[in-house]
């Protein structure tokens, strides 16, 4: 680390003294760092070669790398670092994104994959059922739409997007590198109105009627948007470069991401604090339906909110610069960070007990219907005309006839019944 910052101070002196040029009449591109080489005072309209930096995993410092000074003086958007990558390292590797490691990608992607199908299922099980549609799981819906499309604007990013990023589409790269960093602010403005709509109703005793969900909406979705707009600002003006993706050493600009995240972690934990103690004073004696409920939210909400708050803030930076603590760092960050949104679907959907009630009533009457069509099915046969004329005759007026009317009103009924069901 002292090489390196030793590194920069020398490559700053010398864009200091490449104020005085020696030379008249010519064109030059003053000395430059970025980030990982100094790059010398060089002539406009050439190619500069240096050699490629030491001490970086994956890099052959034996070979060189080229950055263009053009004819106005003013040096290319990106340094040339591809032919200082080993052939087993990608080339991200240089911009310091995560994942670095062949193991580290596949947890990401595989994750990401598995938690988004699982959140795509609870979100139809919240969507279907008309029974589950109150102001509690909506909020919870919203939460599962920001996991969902932060998890797919990851894949793509990671997957198909980064190759631009050397390329006249860079700009794509940075809408995309915006949208997830709204995205990712989304999720924790989203666990906050988890957190404010306890304490609404259970700290201020509100009337969930009472609730509008335009105010959380404009919270949830809102605010986030603010954040992201301005560190795309400032990133396009005063730190332009490798597709605004993170670096092994995060710039003081991304605490305007950080920040407004960090608030809604020390809001959610006065929530959860100010929610527990009423819970423990004043409703410990009362049994009704609605405090078990509130109750079970509580218990979710607690769970899932050191899930989703420690990972980021232990997972912020890198705890040393051990390679071991290193590689254990990245597999740890690797495994929370992508599984997630798995736990919220999980703690919020699969073991809610409404939830579990509803699909078992649900299968109950599949079983059911399916149980009558095959009795229909069987009746059918019995009264087909090759049988009419038995029929006819054991079907005279009498305790038979008033058994299959029965029968009939029987399955009527039955049939309503399912068909209420299916509008649930």
């Amino acid at each position: 680390m002292n090489t390196f910052y030793q590194k920069r101070r020398k490559c700053i002196l010398a864009f200091l003294l490449d104020k005085y040029p020696t030379g008249t009449g010519v064109n030059y591109c003053n000395s430059t760092w970025d980030d990982f080489s100094c790059w010398p005072r060089s002539i406009a309209g050439t190619f500069s070669i240096i050699p490629c930096p030491h001490g970086l995993d994956g890099v052959d410092s034996t070979k060189n790398a080229s950055r263009y000074c053009d004819v106005n003086g003013f040096w290319a958007n990106k340094s040339n670092y591809d032919d200082c990558l080993s052939a087993s390292v990608g080339k991200h590797n240089i911009t310091g994104l995560p994942p670095e490691s062949p193991g580290v990608r596949i947890i990401y992607n595989v994750g990401f994959i598995v938690t988004t199908i699982a959140l795509l299922a609870a979100l139809i099980i919240f969507l279907y059922f008309r029974s589950l549609r109150c102001l509690r799981n909506v909020i919870h819906c919203h939460l599962i739409v920001t996991f969902i499309l932060r998890n797919i604007i990851w894949v793509i990013l990671h997957n198909v997007i980064l190759e631009l990023y050397e390329t006249e589409y860079e700009w794509f790269c940075k809408v995309i590198v915006t949208i997830y960093n709204y995205l990712h602010g989304t999720n924790f403005f989203w666990m906050f109105v988890e957190g404010l709509y306890l304490f609404t109703i259970i700290v201020w005793a509100y009337s969930a009627d009472k609730i509008r969900i335009g105010y959380y909406v404009i919270i949830g979705w809102g605010i986030p948007i603010i954040s992201a707009i301005i560190w795309a600002f400032v990133k396009a003006y005063l730190d332009d470069d490798y597709c605004w993706l993170p670096a092994d050493s995060q710039t003081h600009f991304d605490y305007i991401l950080h920040v407004p995240i960090l608030f809604v972690l020390v809001s959610n934990i006065f929530f959860l604090s100010a929610i527990i103690w009423v819970l423990i004073t004043k409703l410990k004696a009362s049994h009704n339906l609605e405090t078990r409920q509130y109750r079970k939210a509580v218990k979710a909400t607690i769970i899932l909110f050191p899930l989703l708050g420690v990972t980021y803030v232990l997972f912020l930076m890198p705890p040393s610069d051990d390679p071991v603590v290193g590689s254990v760092f990245k597999y740890a960050n690797a495994l929370l960070q992508s599984f997630q949104g798995l736990f919220v679907a999980v703690f919020y959907c699969f073991l809610n007990g409404e939830v579990q009630a509803v699909l078992r009533k649900k299968f109950s009457n599949f079983q059911e219907s399916r149980s009558i069509i095959t009795r229909y099915t069987k009746t059918s046969y019995v009264s087909s005309p090759y049988r009419s004329s038995f029929h006819n005759h054991s079907t005279a007026p009498g305790s038979n006839g008033k058994s299959n009317g029965d029968r009939g009103k029987r399955f009527s009924e039955d049939s309503r019944e399912e068909e209420a069901e299916n509008m649930l």
